[in-house]
């Protein structure tokens, strides 16, 4: 099925940056619905054209800037809004996050950048119109609302109450007015909480509490409560609370579903490290010992030949120097799959010498400081020397280093490991490019210990990865 081609308008004043930004949109598959210079230019090109998306430059000049455009646009419209800005104080993004934007884009534009806030837009938008759509009926007027919808007095009394919040806590209307709010809240310091954020801002909006039914039993919910107009209610307030006691479900289901996968990562790698140390024993022990008795056999030979048996001689010379070869191949093999210095001499050994191998192969400079790190466990111990192993192997595949340095340190109950290359660094989108598997595998590997791995760096000026893991 072919995608549909989202329509943007662009709303920018400078118009070189405009058509700049139509041809980095357009050749990202957009299409591009016109660039205009003003907000009334804009509420009309929206009213028109009905765009998809709009791109708006929050200091627009004229008589409405873009952050009040936006606002008109919110009242009219239902169309995501992306903000353009180079800088702006502070006040004017306090006003532009009350619009409630879908992202904001800092000039000079980064194409990659700008593709990804806005497919997050559009996508985050598609979810939103969803989720408006399932929750419309929650949002009417007070006496059809299905959402629960109480109404307080100034010293936070219940006077009224609609059918759904009476069906949602199962009380009837009488027991609920005249109670203050406090009596729905299981904790009461939320409840402190939630009134002084009313107080101070005269709203407050999805506050996330848990609230008591009258059978005892506790939901979750996000409650919103808004000042009423002095002449309607005296300083009272309306409430409007949304039992999210299923979504809190699905997400806990995702949270566990999370924990299975990587319970299953950790299984697999398992598995996947004994696999490589029961072939690299097999091969190292069987293999070798065979390669080793083919060659002492040789040896006999070599001593049973006469002396006019030149030939022969030569020959079983030849095989001896083959035989070696593949002895010396199945060595590698076999440290390549699991060294055994790793399980006879510990990680700091096993990192000196992986270092040297990688110093042998590639020519690079290497520093190795490995501090006294005490007892690690083999599961820990493997998963940072494969850490290690992964990382060289990316400094030899996109880095362009000439040297390396790696630390190993033990740190307030912590075992830190750094590796840092001189090469080109990091550009903006590295670490979120598909198909980064292995740096994510690398992360999942030490969150099982409940560790972190960090990457850092400036384009030009080397990347340094540090591992944390609990001791």
């Amino acid at each position: 099925m072919k995608k549909e081609t989202k329509r943007i308008l662009i709303v920018e004043d400078q118009l070189i940056i405009g058509l700049d930004l139509r041809l980095m949109l357009e050749s990202l598959g957009y299409q591009i619905t016109g660039i205009v210079g003003s907000g009334e230019e804009c509420i009309e090109a929206v009213r028109r054209e009905k765009p998809d998306l709009v791109l708006m430059d929050i200091m627009l000049s004229g008589e409405i800037d873009g952050i009040f455009t936006a606002e008109l646009i919110n009242r009219e419209f239902d169309v995501p809004i992306i903000y353009l800005t180079a800088h702006s104080d502070e006040n004017s993004l306090v006003r532009a996050n009350l619009t409630e934007p879908y992202g904001y884009i800092v000039k000079p534009i980064d194409e990659k950048y700008l593709y990804s806030a806005i497919e997050i837009a559009l996508h985050r938008f598609k979810l939103d119109r969803e989720l408006k759509k399932s929750e419309i009926k929650y949002r009417t007027l007070f006496e059809q609302s299905l959402d629960p919808i109480f109404i307080c007095d100034d010293r936070e009394i219940i006077i009224d109450a609609n059918q759904a919040m009476i069906d949602l806590f199962g009380y009837p209307l009488d027991s609920l007015i005249g109670n203050r709010v406090e009596f729905l809240f299981e904790d009461r310091e939320d409840y402190v909480s939630f009134m002084k954020e009313v107080r101070d801002k005269n709203s407050v909006n999805n506050f996330g509490t848990r609230l008591v039914c009258a059978n005892r039993r506790a939901i979750d919910v996000q409650m919103t409560l808004k000042c009423w107009d002095q002449d309607r209610l005296h300083g009272g307030y309306q409430g409007i609370i949304r039992d999210i006691t299923q979504y809190k479900l699905y997400f806990e289901e995702l949270l566990f579903s999370r924990q299975e996968l990587r319970n299953l990562t950790a299984h697999v790698e398992s598995l996947r490290e004994k696999e490589r140390t029961d072939i690299a024993r097999e091969i190292h022990d069987v293999l070798g010992q065979h390669l080793t008795a083919l060659r002492l056999d040789l040896s006999w030979i070599r001593k049973k030949l006469k002396p006019d048996e030149a030939e022969l001689a030569a020959k079983t010379t030849a095989m001896d120097g083959i035989i070696n070869e593949i002895i010396m191949t199945v060595r590698r093999l076999s440290s390549s799959l699991r060294p055994g210095i790793l399980d006879d001499l510990g990680l700091p050994a096993a990192i000196e010498w992986q270092t040297e191998e990688f110093r042998k192969r590639t020519g690079y400079e290497c520093e190795v400081l490995c501090s006294e790190i005490g007892d690690l466990s083999e599961d820990k111990s493997v998963t940072l020397f494969r850490i290690l192993q992964e990382s060289l192997t990316n400094i030899i595949k996109h880095a362009g280093a000439s040297s390396v340095a790696i630390s190993l340190a033990k740190k307030t109950g912590q075992i830190e490991m750094v590796i840092r290359d001189n090469g080109r660094g990091l550009r903006n989108g590295d670490l979120r490019t598909r198909g980064s598997y292995g740096i994510i595998g690398m992360r999942e590997r030490v969150k099982l210990f409940n560790g972190s791995l960090s990457i850092e760096g400036k384009e030009g000026a080397g990347t340094t990865i540090t591992v944390l893991i609990p001791a």
